[in-house]
């Protein structure tokens, strides 16, 4: 059914009138509520976090019971904290590497290359130990997630500005004028209990979020203004915010300076951000989108352990297995009591005299002891009638078991962290073939690679957002010299101010990447597999499409599409990505088979004809530089043989005294072994180069003379002192 709407018929509804904007103390009272239900909402989560971060830290007094069960005052064994070291070496083990891309680039567009790396280089520099400690950040933000269960960081654009003094070309005077300083895209990690956010069931229904920061008195009053920093509430900092720290009750937990409690939030729906205090009366200020970014917020979607639909909160993957921890601390506890009772000790028969307990207490070695009444100490069986020992036999098979259901439950507790023995770098059974291992190291690996996936997408969205504060604020310069512009390739050079000119468009997205594998600890092993595995596939399909190619006439791009398709599954597939779109447009643009061949023309044929031509010198001339090569390679092994050969005399000659030359002459020998070897290498390289048969012959007899005048003339050098060293020791023995 056809619907038409008439437009000159339409009639025209009466707008409401606009929503009056709430005053400061309306959105004072406004957050207020909202923080607190917050609060309430994440209560549990935060308590929970400080006992995980207890238990990790070895905490065991205070408010630690929970997460701790230390109330039997034994031993206890922490593996949680073992298991977190390994967890973090494994997730973060190197240098993060960064690729920038456009969104839908072309490979022929060079400004868009040129344009990706100057992002790409600005974000690593800051990455690099030569820049901002970025590493500490990320890090912290790791062990977020794995201890109470959120990491998270944000982003944040600081500029400095300077006052000049310019001249004003219509007054002629002097004028002061506030010019750009230094710009700067800063990443500011954020403690797992300094965050706040709005009720949703994902990231994606999140409202708003707060950020909260401590500032002294004179910090507040020169961000907001004397008066609001007069009336605001100032208390000791903690981790938890509270004037009680919730994890211990050590007072050094404490700063000693008070300071005011600012949350800085950021509601999405009217893209404004906010400054609350707890202790003021109205809104600290107010401020509409600060960085303009596409997603608004500062911070990326945050690292969250074990999130579920029902609600956006997280919860610590330690809770899944605290009770096995504690298990096996209750046997460690009782292994530890039951070791300490462990001694050699029993009871005698008094009647029989203190020879016994003499044996023990006064110590004696190879001593006899005399006995009293021998008749009747025998008539008892000797020691072993009047002496029972403590029956450590039996406790020492309690403390076996014991040992024996403690690692049963420390192998169920890695079952449940999905950390096998390889992983951990423990102990292997020797008899457990190769691919047994193989496949245990596989498995362990599927249980932490979701969190190494996590752990990267986290650094690549927070480092976009810094790439998009770049590209929305940064000024030309600060892009030119943050970048390094001036070191880039002479044929890159020139399209500096049109990259610039596209990393500023409002029109294109730029994606940041970070590949698991590049931030995690590196395999080499498991590296060269994996790129042995990819070249086999690309050598078996090219064979297989090389003969499809050629029977179906003006199938090659088509084959080639399915190459790329079929080989975009494995790792590294995507550095090959341009190279393959580069070959199909080649491969495209080439003539089928089936086409019916053109006629050349007569000047085609010319330059076919002088083609040949040079073809045939460029291969005479060749076969000339290989006759040279081979004598440079003749040579070099002469020179090698007889280096050999005079190492081996002076070694036979230093053998007669240890103090003769000391081995000097052989590491010298060796150095200009070294230097003759680069030297020829070199040689070879030039003649390898586009040159004349003549010019390669002279390079090649004036390098030789030289290599061949340096040695003659440390050779002799080196054994005239070896021949002094050897009078030396001649002299020295015979006492002149």
């Amino acid at each position: 059914m056809d619907i038409n709407i008439d437009i000159e018929e339409t009639t025209v509804v009466e707008m409401a009138a606009p929503k009056k904007e709430k005053s400061p103390a309306q959105w004072h009272q406004h957050w207020q509520k909202e923080m607190d239900a917050c609060e309430k909402r994440l209560r549990r989560y935060k308590k929970q976090g400080v006992q995980v971060v207890g238990r990790y830290l070895d905490e065991r007094q205070g408010n630690m019971q929970g997460a701790y069960d230390d109330s039997r005052g034994g031993a206890t064994l922490n593996l949680f904290h073992k298991n977190i070291s390994t967890t973090m070496a494994m997730l973060y083990g190197n240098t993060p590497q960064i690729d920038v891309s456009r969104e839908h680039s072309d490979p022929d567009d060079d400004v868009a290359r040129v344009a990706a790396l100057m992002f790409q280089r600005i974000l690593q520099s800051d990455i690099e130990p030569s820049g901002e400690d970025l590493s500490t950040i990320l890090k912290a933000s790791l062990q977020d997630r794995l201890l109470p269960g959120m990491g998270t960081a944000r982003v944040r654009y600081h500029m400095k500005t300077k006052t000049e003094r310019v001249l004003n070309p219509q007054t002629m005077e002097m004028e002061e004028i506030e010019v750009l300083d230094h710009e700067k895209a800063c990443i500011d990690y954020i403690h797992w209990q300094d965050v706040c956010w709005g009720w949703g069931r994902t990231w994606k229904e999140i409202p708003w979020g707060a950020f909260r920061s401590w500032m002294t008195k004179s910090e507040v009053s020169e961000r907001f203004g004397a008066d609001i920093a007069k009336d605001i509430e100032y208390k000791h900092q903690t981790s938890s915010g509270d004037d009680k720290f919730s994890g211990s009750s050590d007072s050094e937990q404490k700063d000693n300076i008070q300071k005011a409690e600012i949350w800085e939030i950021w509601e999405k729906k009217n893209k404004k951000v906010y400054w609350y205090s707890q202790g003021a009366d109205l809104i600290l200020d107010m401020q509409d989108d600060p960085l303009g970014l596409v997603g608004f917020w500062p911070m990326p979607r945050p690292m969250l352990a074990n999130p579920t639909t029902t609600m956006f909160v997280p919860k610590a993957d330690f809770l899944f297995a605290q009770d096995l921890y504690n298990e096996i601390d209750e046997l460690q506890s009782r292994i530890a009591t039951i070791t300490r009772a462990i001694k050699v000790v029993g009871v005698y028969d008094k009647s029989a005299g203190d020879s016994a307990g003499r044996m023990l207490k006064e110590g004696v070695e190879n001593d006899l002891i005399p006995v009293d009444n021998w008749a009747m100490f025998a008539e008892k069986g000797g020691l072993q009638g009047v002496i029972q020992w403590f029956p450590v036999q039996e406790i020492v098979g309690v403390i076996q078991t014991l040992q024996a259901v403690q690692q049963a439950k420390t192998e169920q507790l890695y079952e449940i962290t999905g950390m096998s023995d390889i992983m951990r770098g423990g102990n292997t059974d020797q008899y457990t073939s190769g691919g047994t291992q193989a496949i245990k190291a596989k498995m362990g690996s599927i249980g932490i690679q979701a969190l190494q996936e996590d752990f990267a997408r986290f650094a690549a969205d927070l480092e976009g957002l810094k790439a998009e504060v770049i590209s929305k604020h940064y000024s030309k310069e600060s892009i030119v010299s943050q970048s390094n512009a001036g070191f880039l390739p002479e044929f890159d050079k020139p399209l500096v101010s049109a990259a610039i000119d596209l990393m500023q468009s409002k029109e294109v997205n730029w994606r940041v990447n970070i590949r698991p594998e590049s931030i995690a600890m590196i395999d080499y092993a498991q590296m060269q597999s994996e790129r042995s595995e990819y070249i086999m596939a690309m050598s078996q399909y090219i064979q297989a499409a090389s003969g499809a190619a050629q029977a179906i006439p003006g199938s090659l791009p088509i084959l080639m599409e399915l190459m790329k398709w079929s080989l975009a599954a494995y790792k590294g597939a995507e550095y090959l990505e341009g190279a393959l779109d580069q070959a199909i447009d080649e491969a495209k643009k080439a003539p089928q088979g089936g086409e019916e061949p053109k006629e050349p023309s007569p000047e085609q044929l010319r330059m076919q004809i002088e083609q040949m031509k040079l073809q045939g010198a460029q291969q005479k001339q060749q076969g000339e530089l290989v006759k040279i090569q081979t004598k440079a390679q003749a040579d070099m092994q002469t020179h090698q043989a007889k280096i050999q050969g005079e190492i081996y005399k002076m070694q036979v000659d230093a053998e007669k005294d240890q103090t003769i030359a000391e081995s000097q002459s052989q590491i010298r020998l060796m150095e200009i072994a070294r230097e003759m070897e680069l030297s020829l290498a070199e040689i070879q390289a030039t003649m390898n180069a586009n040159i004349t048969v003549e010019e390669a012959q002279a390079r090649f007899d004036i390098a030789s003379q030289e290599v061949n005048h340096e040695y003659d003339i440390e050779s002799e050098r080196y054994k005239h002192d070896l021949k002094m060293d050897e009078i030396y020791v001649q002299n020295r023995n015979k006492g002149i």
